[in-house]
């Protein structure tokens, strides 16, 4: 059991450094897709707001306005094809070494980075309470562009705070998150599972829930660390 307990500890540490790199790559993502709308906008580590501006700003996001396909969606595409190619990988080691073990932690990070946002969306807007998530944010341009044009004119924070029970009507509010969710999910699966049968130190059916849980926790740490980040280190595109 110690070797596990010291399989769980580098793991969670790995994992850690795994979703801050991959959080930076979604928020490339969604820099690149708004230079392909057009759009104006910096990025960092967690928010995206108007250009040479932070988060601690008062008028980070004042007046921004939806950015379009590309800018709301690439990110979550990013994310979605770090975890289909890192799961994939993964599933190609035969053996449990040390690139195996770096390959599991970004196959984990990324699938958890939009799964467990997807779940807590599902979550608030059976509520009906509506949950900002990019995916989301996807699903509420295509309304106000196609279904509701007299709401596009407003920015999003306005949008969303007065109109949110109106949106979550809507199937394609919905749509995008769930595909989200059951990519994100079905990577996680298989990655899993992958890295228990690969790894003999996760044999205890305790150490492979423990391991779920700890990622889980890493999911939750990183938030802090990032929030820090974005306020530092930011890209105007």
């Amino acid at each position: 059991m110690k070797n596990s307990w010291n399989y769980l500890v580098l793991w969670t540490l790995v994992l850690f450094v795994a979703m801050i790199v991959s959080v930076f790559l979604h928020e490339v993502g969604h820099g690149i897709g708004a230079t392909m709308d057009g759009v104006h906008v910096s990025t960092g580590f967690n928010k995206v707001g108007m250009p040479g501006k932070t988060p601690d700003d008062p008028d980070f996001r004042m007046g921004m306005k939806l950015t379009g396909v590309w800018g709301g969606l690439l990110g979550p595409v990013t994310t979605w094809v770090l975890a289909i190619v890192f799961t994939i990988m993964l599933y190609r080691q035969q053996k449990p070494t040390r690139t195996a073990f770096v390959i599991g932690t970004l196959a984990i990070a990324n699938g958890l980075l939009r799964a467990l946002p997807m779940l807590m969306f599902v979550g608030w807007g059976l509520l009906g309470q509506l949950r900002m998530e990019d995916e989301v944010g996807w699903g509420i341009w295509y309304v106000t562009k196609t279904l509701l044009p007299s709401l596009s004119n407003l920015d999003m924070t306005t949008l969303v705070s007065a109109h949110a029970s109106i949106l979550l009507t809507f199937p394609a509010v919905w749509i995008p998150p769930l595909v989200s969710l059951a990519l994100s999910l079905t990577c996680l699966v298989l990655a899993y599972r992958r890295i228990f049968k690969l790894d003999t130190r996760l044999s205890p059916w305790s150490a492979h829930l423990l391991l779920i849980v700890l990622s889980i926790v890493a999911w939750f740490a990183h938030s802090p660390v990032t929030n820090v980040l974005d306020r530092v280190i930011r890209i105007n595109w």
